[in-house]
Order: C-alpha cells, then sequence, then structure tokens
C-alpha cells in the first residue's frame, strides 16, 4: 500500500509601518479572489467566439507544468531521489491565481499553461458560463463536503470570469479525484487558519470554499500562538495518517501569523497484482557503473502493457493498482554503462505530448512480463520560491510588483514562501504494507516472456486513467 501525504502551506505575516501600513507575507502559498471579463476574440467570418477552458486542457496544462517543474528540479545529474505532486501544485497556485491580477495573473497563466484555451467558433454554452447543477459524486473524499446520501450538487454562479472558470474545472477534477473505497483512498484536504481580526474578502472565501472545498477555521494567533499552531500541526498529522507530526516548528508561527493555508493529499492503495513476499530477494541495484547498493527486489511474473521508446532506448511498464483506476507507469532507461546517463537523455526529452504518444495503445500492448522492482520509500521537501522565480512567476514574490488584493483588501500581499513535501513508500502490497496477505503465486519466466528488472535509476508516476490526471511525479535513483 502506498501513503502519500503532502503539505502546502501558507504564512501570511503583517507589520506596521511607515503610516500603519499593513505589509502581509505569505509562507508558503496565498490566494484570493477576482473576476474579470473572459477573453473574446472574433473569427474570420467576424463572430464572437469565447475562449473556453475545458476540463481536459486544464489537465494537460497540469502535466506540462509537472515537466516543467520537473526539468527544474531534477538539475543535480541524476543522482537524487525526487518525488513531488504536481496537482496539488497546480490547484494551490491556481487558488493563487484567483486573487491575482494584472502581470501577477499574465506570469502565472503562462507557466501553469491556463492560457492555453481551447476555442469555441461554435458558440456552445460552456458548463460553467451558467448557472448550473453538476454533479460531484457522493464517494468522493473533500474536507468539508456534507454527508450526503445521493449525488452532491456544486453550484456556479453565471459568470464570464477566465479565473472563475479554471477554479470551477479545478473544483470538477478535484471531486472526481478525490474517492474512499474498499480498495484504494484517494483524500484531498485544504484548510484555512484566520486570524480573527484579519479581514478577508467575502467573494475570496466563497470561492475556495465552492471550488477547492476549504474549511476556514477562526484562530487567534496574535493572543495565542502556540495553542494556534498546536491545532494546525494535529489536522495535519491526522489528514497524512500521522506521518507527519510537527509540520510547523515553533519558530514558523508567530504572533504576526494572520492566515495559514495547508493542503495534505493521501494515497493508499494496493496493487492488482501482488508482489509475493517470499519471491523478494537481495539484488544489486547500480547508480552508475562505479557506484552499486543492495536492495531489496520484488519479484512477479504476468500479463503487464508494455512498450518500448525507440528514441531513447527505453522501456515504459504500467503496473495497475486495484480494479485499474490508478496505475503506476515506470519508464526504465535500457541497460548501459552509464545508466545515469540514459537516465539524463530521458529526463531532457520527456514532455506531455511524447507521454501521450509513448503510453498509446499504439505503443503500448499487453504481454508477458517478468518483472522486477525495489522497495523504495521517498520522502522529501521542496522550497520552491526560487524555481517558480526561475520558471517566471516573479511578481507575486515581490512586495512592490505584487497584485494579490482579491485576499484582502490590503494592497500589500505577496508570497514569501512555497514549500512543497511530500512521502511515498512502495512494496509488495502495492503502498505501505499491510499486515493481510493476497500474494499471487509466480509463475517461472520462459525465454518468450519481456523483462522489466528495474535494477538502476527509473522514472515513475501514478496516474487517475479515468481523467488521465498525473498525481504524483518521481524518480528513483537510490532507492
Amino acid at each position: 500500500m502506498t501513503i502519500v501525504p503532502q503539505m502546502l502551506k501558507w504564512h501570511l505575516e503583517e507589520c506596521q509601518c511607515g503610516r500603519g501600513r499593513v505589509h502581509i507575507f505569505p509562507l508558503l502559498t496565498g490566494c484570493g479572489l477576482k473576476l474579470t471579463r473572459p477573453a473574446v476574440r472574433s473569427n474570420s467570418e467576424g463572430k464572437k467566439s469565447v475562449i473556453r477552458f475545458t476540463m481536459d486542457s486544464l489537465i494537460a496544462a497540469n502535466t506540462k507544468f509537472c515537466f516543467d517543474l520537473f526539468q527544474k528540479i531534477s538539475t543535480d545529474g541524476c543522482r537524487q531521489n525526487i518525488f513531488f505532486c504536481p496537482l496539488s501544485l497546480s490547484a494551490a497556485l491556481g487558488m493563487v491565481r484567483l486573487g491575482a491580477r494584472s502581470g501577477s495573473a499574465r506570469q502565472i497563466d503562462q507557466v501553469l499553461h491556463f492560457n492555453e484555451f481551447s476555442q469555441n467558433k461554435e458558440n456552445e454554452p460552456d458548463p460553467c458560463l451558467k448557472k448550473a447543477e453538476q454533479e460531484v459524486p457522493a464517494d468522493s473524499n473533500l474536507e468539508g463536503q456534507k454527508e450526503v446520501t445521493g449525488s452532491l450538487t456544486l453550484q456556479t454562479e453565471a459568470s464570464k470570469d477566465e479565473s472563475g472558470l479554471l477554479s470551477c474545472y479545478f473544483g470538477q477534477l478535484l471531486s472526481k479525484l478525490a474517492r474512499i473505497k474498499v480498495d484504494y483512498t484517494l483524500s484531498i484536504a485544504n484548510r484555512l487558519y484566520g486570524e480573527r481580526e484579519f479581514p478577508i474578502c467575502p467573494e475570496y472565501l466563497d470561492g475556495v470554499t465552492q471550488f477547492y472545498h476549504t474549511t476556514v477555521e477562526s484562530v487567534d494567533f496574535r493572543k495565542d500562538t502556540e495553542k494556534s499552531r498546536q491545532e494546525i500541526n494535529f489536522w495535519v498529522e491526522s489528514q497524512s495518517q500521522g506521518k507527519i507530526k510537527e509540520f510547523f516548528s515553533k519558530d514558523s508561527i508567530n504572533n504576526k501569523t494572520v492566515l495559514v493555508l495547508v493542503n495534505a493529499v493521501y494515497f493508499k492503495a494496493k496493487w492488482e497484482k501482488y508482489f509475493d513476499c517470499e519471491n523478494t530477494v537481495d539484488a544489486v541495484f547500480s547508480l552508475s557503473e562505479s557506484e552499486k547498493k543492495n536492495v531489496k527486489m520484488m519479484n512477479q511474473n504476468g500479463l503487464f502493457r508494455i512498450g518500448f521508446v525507440d528514441e531513447l532506448k527505453a522501456q515504459i511498464l504500467e503496473l495497475p493498482h486495484t480494479k485499474g483506476e490508478l496505475d503506476m507507469v515506470a519508464l526504465l532507461p535500457s541497460g548501459s554503462a552509464d545508466s545515469l546517463k540514459a537516465l539524463e537523455e530521458l529526463e531532457k526529452n520527456i514532455t506531455y505530448e511524447k507521454l501521450v504518444a509513448w503510453s498509446s495503445s499504439g505503443n503500448m500492448s499487453e504481454k508477458r512480463v517478468a518483472v522486477s522492482l525495489p522497495r523504495f520509500t521517498l520522502e522529501d521537501s521542496y522550497d520552491l520560491n526560487p524555481i517558480l522565480q526561475d520558471m517566471g512567476i516573479t511578481d507575486i514574490f515581490d512586495e512592490t510588483k505584487a497584485d494579490l488584493t482579491g485576499i484582502s483588501p490590503s494592497p500589500s500581499l505577496y508570497l514569501s514562501k512555497v514549500v512543497h513535501k511530500t512521502f511515498v513508500e512502495v512494496d509488495e502490497n502495492g503502498t505501505q504494507a499491510v499486515a493481510a496477505s493476497g500474494a499471487v503465486g509466480m509463475e517461472k519466466s520462459s525465454p518468450s516472456w519481456e523483462t522489466f528488472n528495474a535494477n538502476r535509476p527509473f522514472l515513475f508516476f501514478i496516474r487517475h486513467n479515468k481523467t488521465q490526471t498525473i498525481l504524483f511525479y518521481g524518480r528513483v535513483c537510490s532507492p
């Protein structure tokens, strides 16, 4: 089974300067709400056509951002493990986009590919442009959502605001993804903790509550900082199933804090085809030609979808989780004298368009495969400030340029820190070991079987198949 908690925290502070002007500094991530008119273009016939942001374009934008971010993170010569959740980051920055205006908004749109709208030349009404009832599955697991016996409806007011449309689709996507089932759990939770005396725009609160399923808790940062910190840490610990016990250190929240947003994603699933523990053996994992280490290598033979990327001489394999709703997809460069160089070449060439082609039915097919995969646990924390600024999001980090007044009437709000924390554990049962067995007998392989032996660095991602959303993305260099 796998457990993947991840946290994005926002921490805003205020101080009195000059003539009592309030300066607000968000630590990690900030958000707000601004409603504007949609972009409208005229086609060759002189008719107006609305530039629409569809669910498909949102998913494509998230995937493109995933690979862009990975390229910036992976500048270490392929010598470090990497694991992050692009969906969580793009959703959090999407909440920032709701409050961004002028250059701040344009930069976010460009870096997160939110500006790549599809064009509706037939003027068909968009379901998110009118007041409509949108189905949210009753078994979705979203923080703050009321228990229902049937389906939950999400009301969207008539609005021609691009950021509002974006949030509408984010709300739909998060609702589709967040499920609790017998076979797997994927929960997505956001929570705002606001200083009770700090003014927040009601439109902002309405927007993030409706679309991002965020509840708002009033706390007393000024007079009871430690109690507030402990309350937030307790919620984080519960959402991460005990994996993160002290998310905020004592010096990270003080009496100048005015707003904290925490985002937690918890994922647990079993393999559709278990790895039998009796077939797990000690094996050598080659980090490079000169550097090797012993690992616990899991083994099984069975029918799996597998393909080959000729241009990069790499294999691509799908390992389905239960019911086939989620897959772990692994990309393994072919064995060579320099495995790190082969992985680096793969990383340089991977794009959204290429991944679509590589994982298509034209390139992958179901075959008998002898799979060898190391047990691994990855845990990491990323300071994303310099990375996001290098990607082109600069204004929101600059007090003199940031325009995030959708959060609060104060014009001095800007982003001071973005941190992302992740954890993943992969073993024979899926993600995190459990007492129950369920192993499948292993048949001896024959020369006709394909071999997928991950005894060297590889890439992997966890994908929700129905929406084709990449939930988590990683690199394993040293299990």
